[in-house]
């Protein structure tokens, strides 16, 4: 597809016809326009501009940038006549250039090299080229990012739709999920790269100490998946099983102390619930989820003002959380705080207005009140969400406290 932005600064002539000649078995044609790749700045073309090196840069430019052009292959050509080793010195300016963070005129050398001389290493340099502006971008720009990994991706995986099975391509776009943690993709493409590698290929021994350690994360990703799904079909001391057995050689997964944490708590095991939720946030975990769990424990075991602390920490974190906000609704209907009620019923109810905790809730504000409620307010809040010396209760779905019930992050 033509790039009509790179493609400025580029102007076109027609040799005259007594410069026609051939070399090394190319022609050239008057009858082409040849492009020439003006100095910056200028828009007119002079005398002095028409040098083979601006030929060439010109017809690099078209190369790189409208590979559909009606005279690609003419060009292409041009340039290889013109320059024997052309591939070679552009491939060495395009690192240059990217080593010294000129990264827009050296993706234009990369993608020159591959259109002009298409390889499975010219595909895996210009994917390299666009995994290091993603590195370069990863603290500045989450959407650029993300931009330069997808393009590193169509890459490679455009160089292995024109090299089927290729042994560096298989490996390159391996680790390239390796990296993203997609583990089953960079599974298969490492077992077929080991399959059709060399034995003398010496990044074999490693690619299979990789496989052995996905291989390993797989059986464990399976562990913690039956964990949950014991969990939620209430058979938590089956749950808390597994899971002491996959903590013993995996210390350092939070998810697992989460998980074992969330089995206890529905256990009513409150003071060993709460020690798995801080180790997991010891780990490095940080999410409402946890600060909802903790504050559960804390309220059973009558530390009122931690599970507060708690609580509100869990908000912050997560202020559009519908379980968080009707479970503080709850808290404060119970202890008649009901400005603070209904501040919070009205952000519910703007998440979702047909929950059934929603609906409950604010029929019992409604009663309790003599206030009706009318379609939700959606106005911009300015200001902190009120604090509560109410408690939390979280009851899971397969049970209720008294007339009420709320909300369970996981349950």
């Amino acid at each position: 597809m033509k790039n009509t932005e790179k493609l400025k600064g580029i102007v076109f002539i027609n040799l005259p016809k007594s410069l026609e000649k051939e070399i090394d078995g190319f022609k050239l044609d008057s009858s082409i326009a040849i492009p020439i790749q003006l100095e910056d700045g200028k828009t007119e073309i002079e005398q002095n501009d028409i040098t083979i090196e601006r030929i060439v840069a010109g017809m690099i430019k078209i190369v790189a940038w409208d590979p559909s052009n009606t005279h690609f292959e003419y060009y292409r050509d041009f340039v290889l006549a013109a320059q024997k080793d052309a591939i070679n010195q552009l491939n060495l300016a395009a690192i240059a250039k990217q080593k010294a963070e000129d990264f827009e005129f050296s993706e234009e050398l990369f993608i020159a090299v591959n259109h002009l001389a298409p390889q499975p290493a010219s595909y895996i340099n210009l994917a390299i080229h666009y995994s290091t502006q993603a590195t370069r971008t990863k603290d500045i720009s989450q959407t650029q990012y993300d931009y330069f990994q997808q393009k590193a991706f169509d890459t490679l995986n455009e160089g292995l739709e024109n090299f089927k099975d290729n042994p560096d391509l298989l490996c390159e776009i391996g680790y390239f999920h390796v990296y993203q943690n997609n583990i089953e993709a960079a599974r298969d493409n490492l077992e077929k790269f080991v399959e059709l590698a060399s034995d003398e290929d010496k990044r074999k021994d490693q690619v299979k100490k990789i496989l052995s350690d996905i291989s390993e994360k797989i059986k464990d990703d399976a562990k913690l998946l039956e964990a949950y799904d014991q969990i939620n079909l209430c058979n938590e001391d089956k749950a808390i099983e597994i899971l002491n057995d996959f903590l013993k050689d995996n210390p350092d997964v939070w998810n697992a102390h989460f998980f074992k944490g969330w089995a206890l708590r529905r256990q009513e095991k409150f003071a060993e619930a709460k020690p798995c939720f801080l180790e997991a946030m010891k780990l490095g975990e940080c999410n409402s989820e946890i600060y909802n769990e903790l504050a559960i424990c804390a309220l059973e075991e009558g530390q009122r003002e931690l599970a507060l602390f708690y609580l509100d920490t869990a908000i912050d974190l997560e202020p559009e959380n519908l379980t968080l906000l009707t479970n503080y609704a709850l808290l404060n209907l119970e202890d008649k705080n009901y400005d603070k009620a209904r501040y919070l019923l009205e952000k519910s109810r703007l998440i979702d207005e047909n929950d059934p905790l929603v609906i409950h809730l604010v029929k019992k504000y409604c009663e309790e009140t003599g206030d009706t409620l009318s379609d939700p307010i959606n106005e911009e809040v300015v200001e902190d969400m009120p604090t509560s010396e109410d408690h939390v209760h979280d009851h899971d779905h397969e049970h209720q406290h008294n007339e009420n019930c709320s909300h369970s992050q996981e349950d």
